[in-house]
């Protein structure tokens, strides 16, 4: 376990101190938009422009490993560039790293531990009752009314693999930062930073009490889901309200294709093969491959699923996406004894070749 430090430095000091003394060309955190209403995930180059940033900001506008993805696919940025991430997006990072669709050279990696998040368009910043009622959640190490099922029901809510972590479960969010620095990177940046490492804090019980709230919610959320799913009448039934508008995949950090596979001519049918499928059946329902568009997605991305929640919350007629794929993305890791995100170093199970493997379900 890291060594947690009293930092002594509140939130706009440490990211005005990443400015000062490590010299960076910019800080990618949650930042109040123009309105005043909402937040987005900003990369801001200019000091002056800190006091907009709120990295705790509890909503998800998009999952932050897309937009990382986007400025360093193609090649690192020349000069460091520090990134906040929640770490289901720190997860899903390390999943498009492995990918070859994003890098983290020159990227310092903070991490944070998560709450949980509301869902995007049930969240102002003006919600000073809902915002007060979340931190005194935070404070207490358990989970606020109101944040997505996915979150209530997420054990992985302290950051792995980054450079330095924040840990504010069981603390007042306005309090000073108690950071750890798991990295080389992070040590160096600890003493550019003239943090000192003497100062040390205990972990707050707080992180076990929600870790135990947890994991009984992930239970319920695993059951419920189980049974909804049963048999082909219940996959039917569950996205019986599909509009085929693909969001969850558009808004999905693991999806990557660039030409995807259910949004090209293969699913361009010829008028006739409409009529065909409808002989067969007495009658079609327009548009077409709802069910087997959702379990393409789930074989293809399944088992690098972060749970990050960003499906659901984009989803127009409230499919419980998210904690479908959680459910079933879970029972696949499992099979296959893989932890998306846990290791970069880590080779993806669709990527490797075992002479035995699968054996229970031979024959």
């Amino acid at each position: 376990m890291q060594t947690l430090i009293d930092s002594r430095m509140t939130m706009p000091d440490f990211i005005a101190a990443l400015f000062d003394k490590l010299d960076l060309a910019g800080v990618a955190a949650m930042t109040k938009l123009p309105s005043g209403e909402k937040a987005a995930y900003t990369l801001l180059t200019d000091k002056d422009d800190i006091e907009d940033c709120v990295p705790y900001f509890p909503a998800m506008p998009a999952n932050a490993a897309r937009a990382v993805s986007k400025f360093t696919r193609q090649a690192p940025p020349s000069k460091q560039v520090a990134v906040f991430l929640r770490p289901c997006e720190l997860r899903a990072l390390t999943e498009l790293v492995k990918i070859k669709q994003a890098a983290v050279d020159n990227l310092l990696i903070i991490g944070f531990d998560c709450a949980g998040v509301f869902p995007f368009s049930k969240i102002r910043l003006s919600d000073e009752l809902k915002l007060k009622e979340y931190r005194e959640a935070v404070a207490k190490g358990k989970n606020c009314e109101g944040i997505r099922p996915v979150c209530s029901a997420c054990t992985r809510f302290v950051p792995e693999g980054a450079d330095i972590a924040i840990s504010f479960i069981g603390r007042n969010l306005d309090e000073p930062l108690v950071l750890s620095f798991p990295s080389e990177k992070g040590k160096e940046a600890a003493k550019t930073l003239g943090l000192d490492s003497s100062s040390k804090v205990e972990a707050s019980p707080a992180v076990d009490s929600l870790a135990e709230e947890r994991g009984g919610a992930e239970k319920k959320l695993t059951e419920k889901i189980e049974e909804a799913l049963s048999g082909t009448d219940g996959l039917i039934s569950v996205f019986d309200k599909c509009i085929s508008c693909h969001a969850c995949s558009h808004v999905c950090p693991i999806c990557y294709c660039k030409n995807c596979y259910f949004e090209s001519q293969t699913f361009e049918y010829f008028p006739e093969s409409y009529f065909t499928r409808m002989r067969e059946k007495g009658a079609l329902r327009l548009p077409v491959d709802r069910v087997l568009f959702h379990l393409g997605r789930l074989s293809h991305m399944g088992l690098s699923c972060v749970a990050c929640g960003m499906c659901e919350d984009a989803c127009p007629v409230n499919i419980p996406v998210s904690q479908i794929f959680k459910t079933a993305g879970a029972k696949a890791q499992a099979l296959f004894g893989y932890i998306p995100g846990k290791n970069r170093d880590e080779p993806l199970p669709l990527l490797t070749f075992s002479e035995r493997e699968l054996e229970e379900f031979e024959d």
